[in-house]
């Protein structure tokens, strides 16, 4: 499959399938398929999988000719979801995913229940933006942003500071988080309360001491909706923060699938904030 304009997805291929803790599942893909995808060094943190229908088969959207993706059929886009490419080495074409196992329930979940070598799906779009230059970062997020914090951490310049709020289920859960700058990592348990129920996230993140004077300073917060809404409105009413120093953005809603959330509120964006 040609791949020249970057726009048609690339199937790729399972290759590993790992559990880094008991709620979070690593899947390693490998092989041409993920070669072509890493060709585009634009696609990445952020990744488009389209995973295959109950019955196996595996639709794929179309180019036009156009920069744009066409589904002969509209009602694939529900087929996609988007996720954080952990870990990607273009020289041995392989990519890390990791995925949060909820049970066997919704697309992804159940795909990634059953995911086992050999097993293919796709991978289109992609993007995003990483955290820019800064002295001092807040970083708060639940584990559904979990790796894309992970790999944030590992980015971060050398002398930079900061503090990173995570929730997670129980003590489990925690993972071995680097970073060649000096960040506070916290982690805020639910103590067996569901996703999404609690304030316990953003409690502890409002609780950060955000340090004074010129330091340039940057807050990226990633969580359940309810969670962003009141932390945007903390950074800039309280915190200080202007737009272009955060990035706050929903991954998800309570009782909603992705596609429901984004085609409702767009993931809770605000554009003012850096381009994404």
């Amino acid at each position: 499959m040609s791949n020249e304009d970057g726009l048609l997805p690339s199937v790729i291929e399972v290759a590993k399938v790992e559990d880094i803790t008991p709620r979070m599942r690593r899947v390693t893909f490998a092989g041409r398929g993920v070669e072509v995808y890493a060709s585009d060094p634009t696609r990445v943190p952020n990744i488009k999988l389209i995973f295959p229908r109950e019955n196996g088969d595996l639709d794929l959207p179309i180019n036009t000719g156009g920069r744009r993706l066409e589904w002969p059929d509209p009602t694939l886009k529900a087929q996609v979801r988007t996720y954080t490419v952990r870990r990607l080495d273009p020289a041995a074409a392989e990519m890390d995913i990791d995925f949060v196992r909820h049970g066997d329930e919704g697309l992804a979940g159940a795909w990634v229940e059953r995911a086992r070598t050999g097993d293919r799906i796709a991978a289109a779009g992609g993007g995003g933006i990483v955290a820019p230059p800064a002295d001092w970062y807040l970083i708060v997020g639940d584990e559904t942003a979990l790796p894309a914090i992970g790999r944030m951490l590992e980015r971060l310049p050398e002398g930079a500071r900061g503090t990173a709020v995570v929730e997670v289920a129980d003590e489990g859960e925690h993972q071995d988080l680097r970073s060649p700058a000096d960040i506070d990592i916290r982690w805020v348990h639910r103590d067996g309360a569901a996703a999404g129920t609690t304030t316990h996230l953003a409690d502890a993140a409002t609780a950060v001491p955000i340090p004074a004077g010129e330091l340039k300073r940057f807050a990226w917060v990633s969580a359940e909706s309810k969670t962003v809404l009141r932390m945007r409105s903390y950074l800039r009413d309280e915190a200080g923060f202007d737009r272009r120093s955060t990035l706050v953005i929903g991954y998800w809603r309570r009782g909603m699938t992705e596609t429901g959330y984004g085609r409702t509120t767009d993931h809770d964006r605000d554009f003012t904030e850096h381009d994404v």
